[in-house]
């Protein structure tokens, strides 16, 4: 498995998280449910699983605020800065929600994030 880059906390700042290509977004009452496809590893693929799967999401209002503003031209710090101010929460608060949410929005793959290979660290 190929190791991850190590980045450091400004770094992961200035990275820039990108949305997965989407299928469908759907509004429900105050949640949003985002489809998106994604291929299967290898090991399901020889289960007999198909090639290609959706998969669904649900998010809140917040997990949504969050998950719009990975559009691929702003930093995780931006969308801090815009999070605190639409919330009315401090900035460390908002940090802490964002990256949290970040990260669970990465492991889940709605979302991933480009980062400057220069400034990494092997």
């Amino acid at each position: 498995m190929p190791r991850r880059p190590i980045l450091d906390r400004s770094q992961a700042l200035d990275a820039i998280p990108v949305q997965a290509p989407v299928v469908t977004t759907e509004r429900k009452g105050e949640k949003v449910y985002v489809t998106i496809a994604f291929e299967r590893p290898g090991w399901q693929r020889a289960l007999g699983a198909d090639r290609r799967c959706k998969r669904t999401y649900g998010l809140d209002p917040y997990g949504y605020d969050v998950y719009s503003f990975c559009d691929g031209r702003r930093s995780v710090r931006q969308g801090i800065e815009r999070f605190a101010r639409k919330h009315h929460v401090s900035h460390p608060e908002a940090e802490l929600a964002v990256t949290t949410f970040l990260q669970t929005l990465v492991k889940k793959g709605l979302i991933g994030m480009a980062v400057d290979k220069e400034e990494l660290q092997p």
